[in-house]
């Protein structure tokens, strides 16, 4: 499918999602598969009626201070709205941030797997639908997101938003800004620094593997992340056989408004997982 990068006047606010008013869903742990000892956070809230629903996977940005982790999506409403569209949606701690034991490792292994074990905890328990399951990430949220969908051909929606998806590029780029210096710096903090890790976590390089539809979103003046990553990312999904589109909207940098956003994420999520439909 050929790729449209579409220009448009506005991009949605990073972390929010909805104004609606926030849910009471409660925080809810399993055991870490790589560490039994650990515990991964996520929050849940569900249409009415019995599943197995359509599902929609949450996944936070970097977070500064109290680092909330997933019961941000919870405050601000977005799980209860989407269970009123009819889908199953949770919200994940990545580890590091909320309740879900540490240490953060810049969207590799362990996050990945944190991950990928609440999405096989729900299916198991025949709540999450088993072929129609979308995950949205923001940031570093959008890496592990692909990463994850990289290894899992069930998955069937991606929403990418603001994301780095290759590393070792990102790393070397002589005009970085203050801002992306900073990223660099968790990063390899983070990661080791070594090529290897780098590249484990470099998604671009891995894009054929995602089957995955995938909408990609950034800001054409992002100061964080750079849209022709966005770009490249797609075009190499397409190329690998997938469905991708790259939308780059030209007025906003890495903070996108919710309600400019969810004029292309809304629709994408109902055609991908079709709520009515089991």
């Amino acid at each position: 499918m050929k790729i449209r990068y579409v220009v448009l006047l506005s991009i949605s606010s990073l972390l929010l999602w909805s104004c609606h008013e926030g849910s009471a869903s409660a925080s809810l742990r399993i055991q870490h598969p790589d560490a039994p000892s650990k515990q991964v956070e996520y929050f849940l809230e569900h249409p009415p009626g019995s599943g197995p629903w359509p599902t929609v996977v949450l996944l936070h940005g970097h977070q500064e201070g109290a680092k909330p982790g997933g019961k941000d999506f919870v405050d601000w409403g977005v799980l209860k709205q989407l269970a009123g569209r009819g889908y199953l949606a949770v919200a994940i701690s990545q580890p590091g941030y909320g309740q879900s034991a540490g240490p953060a490792d810049f969207c590799g292994a362990f996050t990945q797997h944190a991950v990928a074990s609440i999405i096989a905890k729900l299916r198991a328990d025949g709540i999450a639908s088993p072929n129609k399951l979308l995950i949205e990430g923001i940031s570093r949220g959008a890496l592990t997101a692909a990463l994850v969908a990289a290894g899992d051909p069930s998955v069937s929606g991606l929403v990418l938003i603001s994301g780095v998806y290759d590393l070792p590029v990102y790393i070397n780029d002589s005009n970085a800004s203050i801002v992306k210096k900073a990223i660099v710096a968790s990063m390899i903090a983070e990661t080791g620094g070594t090529a290897d890790a780098l590249m484990a976590r470099s998604i671009l390089r891995r894009a054929g593997d995602i089957k995955a539809s995938a909408l990609i979103l950034n800001g054409a003046i992002d100061d964080r992340t750079d849209p022709n990553q966005a770009r490249a990312l797609a075009d190499q999904i397409t190329r690998g056989g997938g469905n991708a589109r790259a939308i780059i909207y030209p007025d906003f940098g890495h903070r996108i408004p919710v309600e400019v956003r969810n004029k292309d994420i809304d629709p994408f999520i109902d055609e991908v997982l079709g709520a009515s439909g089991r």
